[in-house]
């Protein structure tokens, strides 16, 4: 029995190629799923029988022509041609007839030809025997035997009567006239039968010419047929040889893929292993060969779960074989009944994953948890209502540490410092702790014991002992803060809990006392009294509520005012708030910017209006924050300001404080060259109060040190602040600098002063801050007094 499914199989692959040639990928794949996916079989098999039937049908057609063919010229040849003969034949005879009478009627022959003429009387008989045989049933042939006949009858009357000595010429005569006519209608009937040949034998020939050409149409169609079919066997061939190619390549993936491949039947039997498969057994010291042992425990889970799913195929997921971690990618195979599995090694990424996750959940210096985890722990115990404390610890002083011995110092101590509590916190199993590190210099606490005040502060003591027995690098002295609230009573969630042990911290570094570190209601208080006032303290600045208040200050050379320093005032709720309450407040709520910007637009506004009341040589001195300093844009800000109220630079001195000038060296100095470019002053404010190495007074292009009051408070009472502000003032002669001290406010400390060299003085000796129109008032009355 003949097969045709490898015959469809190849026709579908050398269509899928033409196609492709025609239509394109995209064309072909689509076309395709709508032939080959849509009824492409039945096609396909229609169209070989459509091209089988074709090829029988030319083929009996040929042969059946050929018989036809055969049978014409066989039969004009054995019939229509030999009675065409006959009929010529027996006209030839009639006319030997003819003659033969003519000759008997002269008389001129002898009695023996006679005798033998008259036998050509009997030769048509013979002839007409083999065309009655060969014509049939013809009327015409008929009516010629019947002639004949007559013809024969009247001929042997005719010549038995010549033979008589007495013939009459006339009945003669009537005899040939008789003779004639018979003769004459037997040609006419001849003559018919020989047209009635003639027409069968041009027929036949027509016939033969139109099965030739037949033959010749069919031979030829036949011949195109098999070179078409004979090209697409060729095609097909030449494409089942190169997908075999392809095939025994895809074959072989699996036996040279370096990742595990295998396949279990449907009662999870391995069926089929790739190479690889033993050598990850031998990787993994298991016995090569039982490839089982790689299959996961859950495999037939995950088998479920395809088989549930109609749309499902496949699955991937992650599991672990000893130490070492897989993909497994599982197919299932529904016509074999089988499933594939695809096994990939993640161990490095997940080691990856691990330290990326470790990375994110932990400080990379110190190891501890960080912030995230921290509110992520807090977020989760919060959830589940359960009782706990939280805790903050800062170094004090840290910025000290970090600008007076850098940045490798500071975070060296940093790290032995949370040495220290992860060591305490892990020997004090009492309240269950765990350690969170938040910045450089805070650190977090939790316990999930709702701890007690006795508790914290035995926790609290042990960690100042332990860092009071330890020997930090170079030698620093650590103090720690600390700031305690608890859940629920302190707060609800992450942010008032912090909020609260933020209070506690502060009021603990205030304080100097270790009996604050609790959160309490009085501490709530505050805090809640400091959120109202940062609240105003945002209206204010939108409303501009404030007021700037101006120091003179004193040239002790000429007694004349030189200058005088702006200081904010704000009246809130009828009471005049301290700048150094809200001041802090506002660099913790993020507000000194805004409220720095204002500060530094309205004085030079402010001194603008004295340089126009023809006071031109007061220069007004501005306070500058860290925060406002050190902003990338402060340099263009004051440029604008300057630009936009039209006041001169020489004007205008900028007061920033040691530490400003301590980070970030080298854009300190270009910032400072820049403003002393646009002709700003620049002092120094708080003077000798800093832990910082003198060096950067040579590096800096300073024009006045502002002496401290803290050493001016004293100084007529103390040889030590004598000796501190002796030694500013002679740096500051040495550096050409001019000095000012703040805080005088008794005439011996004015005289001590001058007697050391001192220039410019301010303080309540000399007058205390003066609104802005009894500052003017205040200039002009002293002016007008020399």
């Amino acid at each position: 029995m003949i097969r045709f499914e490898p015959v469809i199989a190849l026709a579908q692959i050398f269509i899928t190629q033409q196609i492709a040639s025609l239509f394109g990928a995209t064309g072909t794949v689509i076309l395709l799923k709508n032939i080959f996916n849509q009824g492409s079989q039945t096609l396909v098999n229609i169209i070989f029988a459509v091209v089988l039937t074709l090829g029988l049908f030319v083929t009996a057609s040929v042969y059946l022509k050929g018989n036809n063919i055969a049978e014409n010229t066989q039969h004009l040849a054995t019939e229509y041609i030999s009675t065409y003969k006959l009929l010529n034949e027996l006209n030839n005879y009639l006319i030997e007839q003819e003659r033969f009478l003519n000759a008997t009627l002269t008389l001129e022959n002898s009695r023996d030809e006679k005798v033998t003429n008259q036998a050509v009387f009997q030769k048509p008989n013979k002839v007409i025997d083999t065309l009655v045989i060969n014509l049939g049933d013809n009327p015409s042939l008929k009516i010629v035997v019947n002639n004949l006949k007559e013809l024969n009858r009247v001929n042997s009357q005719l010549l038995g009567y010549i033979e008589k000595k007495d013939a009459n010429k006339q009945l003669t005569a009537e005899y040939l006239n008789t003779i004639s006519k018979i003769r004459i209608a037997t040609k006419q009937e001849l003559q018919s039968l020989i047209d009635f040949v003639d027409l069968k034998v041009g027929n036949s020939k027509n016939e033969i010419l139109t099965g030739v050409s037949n033959v010749k149409l069919f031979v030829l169609l036949y011949g195109i047929a098999t070179f078409i079919i004979s090209y697409v066997i060729v095609k097909a061939i030449a494409i089942f040889k190169a997908n075999n190619v392809d095939t025994q390549r895809l074959s072989l993936f699996p036996s040279r893929n370096p990742n595990p491949v295998f396949s279990l039947d449907h009662q999870n039997n391995v069926t089929y292993a790739n190479p690889a498969c033993g050598l990850l057994l031998k990787r993994l010291s298991l016995p090569v060969g039982q490839t089982h042992l790689l299959v996961d425990n859950n495999i037939k889970f995950y088998q479920d779960e395809i088989m549930a799913d109609v749309d499902t195929q496949s699955t991937s997921f992650e599991y672990q074989i000893n130490q070492l971690f897989f993909q497994c990618n599982l197919y299932s195979l529904e016509d074999r009944k089988e499933w594939d599995i695809h096994l990939t090694d993640i161990t490095a990424r997940k080691a990856v994953e691990k330290e990326l996750s470790y990375r994110a959940s932990h400080d990379p210096e110190t190891g501890l948890k960080n912030r995230y985890e921290l509110e992520k722990t807090v977020a989760d115990l919060c959830q589940s209502s359960q009782e706990f404390s939280f805790g903050l610890l800062e170094i004090r002083s840290f910025s000290q540490l970090l600008t007076g011995q850098g940045l490798t110092a500071a975070s060296t101590v940093m790290n032995e410092v949370a040495d220290v509590i992860r060591e305490i916190i892990c020997g004090f199993n009492v309240l269950e702790c765990s350690v969170y590190h938040l910045g450089e210099k805070s650190f977090a606490l939790i316990s999930k014991q709702n701890a007690n005040k006795g508790q914290i502060y035995s926790l609290v003591r042990e960690i100042e002992e332990k860092v009071s027995n330890t020997s930090f690098y170079c030698h620093y002295e650590v103090r720690l803060d600390y700031g305690f609230s608890c859940f629920p009573a302190h707060g609800n969630d992450y942010s008032s809990l912090h909020k609260s042990a933020l209070a506690a911290l502060d009021k603990s570094a205030s304080s100097e006392d270790k009996r604050h570190i609790v959160f309490n209601p009085e501490l709530g208080e505050r805090l809640r009294y400091q959120q109202q006032l940062i609240e105003d303290m945002r209206l204010a600045i939108s409303n501009a509520n404030f007021e700037l208040y101006f120091q003179p200050q004193l040239d002790l050379r000429t007694g004349k005012v030189t200058g005088a320093e702006v200081l904010i005032r704000w009246q809130r709720n009828a009471e005049w708030m301290s700048p150094a309450e809200f001041i802090p407040l506002a660099e913790k709520a993020g507000l000194i910017d805004i409220l720095g910007d204002w500060i530094l637009h309205t004085s030079c506004q402010k001194a603008r209006n004295l340089v126009d009341l023809g006071l031109e040589d007061l220069v007004i001195a501005v306070n500058i924050s860290p925060l406002q300093f050190g902003r990338k844009d402060f340099l263009a800000k004051v440029q604008h300001v300057l630009e936009d109220t039209g006041l001169p630079s020489k004007n205008l001195e900028l007061e920033i404080t040691e530490g400003v000038i301590i980070y970030n060296e080298q854009e300190t100095i270009a910032t400072l060259e820049s403003l002393k470019k646009l002709g700003v002053k620049l002092a120094i404010d708080d003077f000798g109060t800093g832990y910082s190495s003198l060096s950067y007074l040579k590096k800096f292009n300073i024009d006045k040190l502002k002496i401290d009051q803290s050493f001016v408070r004293n100084i007529q009472h103390e040889n030590a602040d004598q000796s501190i502000v002796r030694t500013i003032i002679e740096l500051g002669r040495n550096l050409s600098l001019t000095l000012i001290a703040e805080g005088v406010e008794e005439q011996e400390q004015l005289n001590i002063l001058k007697s050391m060299g001192c220039d410019e003085i301010q303080g309540y000796f000399f007058s205390r801050p003066l609104p802005e129109q009894e500052f003017i008032e205040f200039v002009q009355q002293q002016r007008g007094s020399y």
